[in-house]
């Protein structure tokens, strides 16, 4: 089956969610309610979720989840974790207070300074890429 689709970004969030649920997918009533049961009640707070990104189907949650007793740079911290995967907060956890009675974490700013680097083939003037830049 062709799976394309042309002007999707223009189609209501009832036409996209209608093209994807019946492209993709054996039963597009049960992949519909799926994505609507995580849609929010409150309907203004739904619309701010929709227009955050393009083409917004639906709302995805993760568990927001803690790793307390971080103690940096002589101050304690909680530090709030979004992850599916719990040994990772376990561990952060673990790791947080076995460094809280060694001192904690000493962090610092080396540089503010960000270098980047820009990669193109460019068969002109040399001359003008570089006044470009």
């Amino acid at each position: 089956m062709d799976k394309r689709i042309k002007g999707f970004s223009k189609l209501t969030k009832a036409q996209k969610i209608n093209w994807i649920t019946h492209t993709h997918f054996n039963n597009p009533e049960n992949a519909e309610s799926t994505l609507s049961c995580y849609w929010n009640t409150d309907s203004d707070l739904q619309k701010k979720h929709d227009e955050f990104i393009e083409n917004t189907l639906t709302n995805f949650y993760m568990p927001l989840g803690v790793a307390p007793n971080f103690l940096i740079n002589g101050k304690l911290y909680t530090i709030p974790m979004v992850i599916e995967e719990s040994s990772v907060v376990a561990a952060a956890s673990n790791a947080a207070k076995f460094w809280l009675n060694r001192g904690g974490f000493n962090a610092k700013v080396l540089d503010t300074l960000k270098v980047g680097q820009v990669h193109f083939l460019f068969y002109g003037n040399p001359k003008l890429i570089q006044t470009f830049f």
